[in-house]
């Protein structure tokens, strides 16, 4: 065999060999999940989920702060379990100046903070789900998310 060709489908089975291993990091990504008052997340990598901040009122309510540890980003979850009707809290949500939005198969209702960070609230069976998160989270060094797409990550 010609060395040329010999030498071409090496390289080129090298180059399959590595594309595949890569996309299959991608695919299955890695990163943690986490549980906050009963309900399931998912955090990509980065987050450390040992040393959470966490502050819990009573039984019904519990919030954990995650932070990243490459990029200084946080994820905040709050979780408490429904007091009112679905109605009080949509109509309750609408006056504060959230916006309709379904992420991740879950209605519920966002809002900007003053361009830095997005809040989603939604219902999860009998609790009441808020994540705040950044509006842009940098995921791996210089490929960026927006906040619906790290919101459809961490939501399960």
């Amino acid at each position: 065999m010609n060395k040329k060709v010999l030498f071409t489908l090496i390289i080129l089975f090298i180059s399959i060999v590595s594309a595949s291993s890569v996309s299959a990091w991608w695919i299955f990504g890695g990163g943690s999940d986490v549980t906050v008052n009963g309900v399931n997340f998912h955090l990509p990598d980065g987050f450390d989920v040992e040393n959470p901040v966490k502050s819990d009122i009573d039984d019904t309510y519990e919030n954990t702060v995650y932070k990243n540890t490459e990029t200084g980003d946080a994820v905040d979850i709050a979780v408490d379990n429904k007091v009112a009707d679905d109605s009080s809290i949509t109509n309750s949500l609408i006056n504060k100046g959230f916006e309709q939005k379904n992420i991740a198969g879950k209605d519920g209702f966002y809002k900007m903070y003053l361009s830095t960070n997005v809040e989603f609230v939604y219902i999860d069976n009998d609790k009441v789900v808020s994540i705040i998160v950044p509006f842009v989270y940098d995921k791996y060094g210089d490929n960026f998310m927006k906040y619906d797409e790290l919101l459809a990550e961490i939501i399960k």
